[in-house]
């Protein structure tokens, strides 16, 4: 059993494009959790910006993820599992709390019930999974991935709308995400 504290540069000693996207996922997550919770006082932000930051720890165990291809089903089966593997590596380490078991669970999850690792959907699943999942879209949207190139930013969160639009939930997530990109 692992011992150790888990941090982003665990990751980065694995893979530094999973490295880079873990802080950039934290950065805006976090900065999304405030605008969310800014009139509530009952939200840990150090414990959400952990959660933010180890979204994809479960990748260390993931060699597949630099690919310069569409992966196959079979690969694509592995890397789903990574939620799984980040929830066990931080209960096995005794670092889960609630804020990173909804993160690490919950983060590739779609509204209608789509998504990995669980069937759940709209009201069950947790604000911090919707917004982890937000940042997690954003950042791989437009970052330059070994089978796509990155959209700009204003592609991305056009995108982003389409494809929230028929969710109110996500859609009202997304508009207090949105003028985080405004310029001061």
């Amino acid at each position: 059993m692992l011992k150790q504290r888990f941090s982003p540069s665990i990751i980065a000693n694995h893979d530094y494009y999973t490295y880079n996207h873990s802080v950039n996922v934290g950065f805006l997550a976090i900065a999304l959790a405030k605008t969310v919770f800014r009139h509530a006082d009952n939200h840990d932000l150090h414990a959400l910006g952990a959660g933010f930051s180890l979204h994809d720890l479960g990748k260390v165990n993931v060699n597949i993820i630099n690919k310069p291809a569409r992966l196959s089903d079979e690969e694509m089966r592995e890397m789903k599992r990574h939620p799984a593997l980040d929830y066990t590596l931080l209960h096995e380490t005794k670092q889960m709390t609630e804020e990173l078991k909804m993160i690490v669970l919950q983060h590739h999850k779609k509204m209608n019930g789509a998504g990995y690792p669980r069937g759940l959907q709209d009201k069950d699943i947790h604000i911090y999974g919707r917004i982890c999942a937000i940042a997690d879209v954003l950042d791989a949207l437009t970052t330059n991935r070994p089978y796509r190139q990155p959209m700009s930013l204003f592609d991305a969160l056009m995108f982003m709308k389409s494809e929230m639009a028929p969710n109110r939930r996500q859609k009202e997530l997304y508009e207090k995400f949105v003028p985080l990109f405004k310029a001061p």
